[in-house]
């Protein structure tokens, strides 16, 4: 979640976006954590 904030962060100031990529970095992160987490302990039955 904190590297794809730190890279949307970036986009953010590169581009000027006022906190938008910012937000979707740290919501693709969380995304990417909940999969991970899944893959680990296995599908809920």
């Amino acid at each position: 979640m904190v590297f794809w904030g730190f890279i949307g962060w970036l986009v953010d100031q590169w581009l000027d976006t006022g906190g938008i990529a910012t937000g979707i970095g740290v919501v693709l992160g969380m995304a990417g954590g909940i999969v991970l987490v899944v893959r680990r302990l296995g599908t809920p039955t």
